[in-house]
């Protein structure tokens, strides 16, 4: 039998709905080969409450209200339930394989004597762990309580130490003391297991991040990078795929250079594992596309060597950088403000979503190729299907009250292919997840190619109106008009041209005019007169530098606080670009005055003083 024959097709795909009215729906897929509006089939109806997936999608727990929590195969649909006393659970997340299902409820001694932040196992829906939690991190469970990639070791956090457990969490393995410790993240990845921990700006120390490796290597405490760094507020750690490295994005609520309304940004770059042994792993400030607040920054979901950035003033930039981020490749200035990846790494979706027009690139990132553009307007939730061949927007409540409903479109852009109006409040709209291998990694179809190529050209924007004098009409004061006027001026009152007289001395009756120098002597006249200017140029410059008095005795750098040096960067810029100006007028044929010879004089002290500010900061 052929290979074709024994293999299994890949499994269905599946939405997941949640409305006032119909609850909790299991919808059908539409066809991508089918180019007519499709119907969203309902597969199962799950009830009401919320819900949450595991990663793979293999399971879903459905909440709220004071029903105990459920938990569903999406397999067979069987369900289970948890025991009575997790009803009224306010968070619950699922383990990254789908082993284990954690609930935070709020406190109470009586009902939790041993901590309301529980961890059960699937298996047999036994509890394996509780521990005491009166609040959650900002970052929810996660945030608290995580496991690496395999389940194979769990890290919980408290009061300034991270304590490490086996994947069972019935022995703890070890622990990584951190000061003032604000928010952890767990690296995805298998050995060696990583960790980052932010601590933020204290009493006037800068804020840090610390990576931690798992087993510690030799007389050490597992610490292989750290980064220091002020204006740092709050901070989002993102680790790539496989736990190479770790984004750190900060946050601070005040721009300190009067840049940004919405507070200050930065992004940094830290790896996991050091290139030598006894050396710190690789950090660096990540130079963005575009000078700016970040509005995203996200990895490639396989290999997870690459990230993509989005930032810069309205429109922002969007690059490609790799693990040593170094900028691949450009995609543009454009008004987005969201990276959305296809789960196979292939297709990637530049968005403009919130308070954008809902304007959406596809990029094939293989051949860095942008293969489609579409407007996906008010769209609230979002997200590229697990075989990376559709991709589903949805206008839901409460943020957008009006209008909500489901829109989906090919990975192209095409579409879109089903088109759903809810008029209840539409809650959630989500695809269930799956796991990448079970789809082919496939690339732009020739039927896409086709419809690329047959798809109308965008009709040029309509502008406001404008007279016919500033369309170049008669009477107007455009070039056209201008033209037009001077030409009737040459006219006499019979319309015929009038010529000109003749520029020059009047010559005899029958006498030929001189002939004039020729063109290779005028080539040669042109050429002196160069020479002429640029050995004027270079006279003035050394006339300029001989005069010049001495420099002025220049800051002492190292003793400046943060501030007074972005003060001193502010300033020293603004007097280069004076520098700059003034250079401009003297090539025009300006005669500088002995202040202005000063000025042009001091042109490298002040870069070389920039480029010591900027070092520190």
């Amino acid at each position: 039998m052929s290979e074709l024959a024994t293999t299994a097709p890949p499994p269905p795909l599946r939405l997941i709905r949640r409305s006032r009215t119909h609850g909790i729906e299991v919808l059908s897929a539409p066809d991508g080969r089918k180019d007519e509006n499709q119907a969203l089939d309902i597969v199962q109806h799950l009830g009401r409450g919320v819900v949450e997936t595991a990663k793979d999608g293999s399971r879903l727990c459905l909440g709220g209200g004071s029903t105990p929590l459920e938990v569903v195969d999406t397999g067979d649909w069987r369900r289970r339930s948890l025991p009575d006393d997790s009803s009224g659970c306010e968070r619950f997340s699922f383990s990254p394989r789908g082993s284990y299902l954690i609930t935070w409820q709020r406190p109470s001694p009586d009902q939790f004597p041993d901590g309301s932040l529980r961890c059960w196992s699937l298996t047999d829906l036994s509890l394996a762990k509780a521990f005491h939690c009166k609040l959650l991190n900002r970052g929810g469970i996660d945030a608290t309580l995580a496991w690496s990639g395999d389940e194979k070791v769990a890290f919980h956090s408290t009061t300034n130490t991270i304590s490490i457990y086996d994947g069972s969490l019935r022995e703890k393995l070890a622990t990584i003391k951190c000061d003032s410790l604000k928010a952890f993240s767990a690296s995805p990845g298998m050995i060696p297991y990583g960790v980052a921990a932010f601590v933020p700006e204290i009493k006037g120390r800068p804020a840090q991040v610390k990576v931690y490796q798992f087993p510690f290597p030799d007389d050490s405490d597992g610490q292989t990078c750290a980064k220091s760094f002020y204006r740092a507020q709050d901070c989002k750690l993102t680790w790539s795929p496989h736990g190479h490295g770790v984004l750190v994005q900060t946050h601070t609520d005040v721009d300190a250079t009067g840049g940004s309304y919405y507070g200050g940004t930065g992004l940094y770059l830290m790896q996991s594992t050091p290139k030598k042994k006894g050396e710190q792993a690789f950090e660096c400030l990540v130079p963005l596309p575009k000078e700016g607040p970040v509005a995203a920054a996200e990895w490639e979901p396989t290999k997870g060597k690459e990230f993509v950035v989005i930032a810069g003033s309205i429109p922002p930039a969007a690059a490609l950088y790799n693990l040593e981020a170094e900028q691949i490749y450009a995609f543009g200035n454009a008004h987005r403000n969201v990276i959305c990846w296809a789960p196979h790494g292939r297709f990637l979706a530049l968005c403009g979503f919130g308070n954008l027009a809902g304007d959406v690139d596809f990029w094939d990132r293989n051949k860095k190729k942008k293969i489609g553009s579409v407007n996906m307007p008010c769209a609230v939730e979002y997200g590229w299907s697990p075989d990376s061949r559709l991709f589903v927007t949805a206008t839901t409540a409460p943020r957008m009250n009006v209008d909500n409903g489901i829109h989906v479109y090919r990975y192209d852009g095409s579409g879109p292919l089903s088109t759903t109006k809810d008029r209840d409040p539409l809650f959630d709209c989500f695809w269930l997840p799956g796991v990448t291998d079970d789809y082919p990694d496939r690339g732009v179809s020739p039927a896409s190619k086709a419809r690329m190529r047959a798809a109308p050209k965008p009709e040029p924007a309509k502008g406001a109106y404008r007279p016919p004098g500033a369309r170049g009409l008669k009477g107007g004061g455009s070039l056209a008009s201008m033209i037009r006027a001077e030409r009737e001026k040459d006219k006499g009152s019979s319309g015929t041209i009038r010529q000109k007289k003749p520029v020059g001395p009047k010559l005899p009756v029958g006498a030929a005019p001189e002939a004039g120098p020729s063109r290779n002597a005028r080539r040669k006249e042109a050429a002196k007169k160069r020479k002429e200017a640029e050995a004027a140029a270079k006279a003035l410059e050394a006339s300029i530098a001989a005069k010049a008095p001495p420099p002025p005795p220049a800051k002492d750098v190292a003793t400046m606080a943060p501030d007074e040096l972005l003060k001193e960067q502010k300033k020293l810029k603004k007097k280069l670009k004076q520098v700059e100006e003034l250079e401009t007028k003297v090539a025009g044929g300006l005669a500088p005055s002995a202040e202005q010879r000063e000025k042009l004089a001091r042109k490298a002290a002040l870069a070389d003083e920039l480029a010591q500010v900027e070092a520190r900061l």
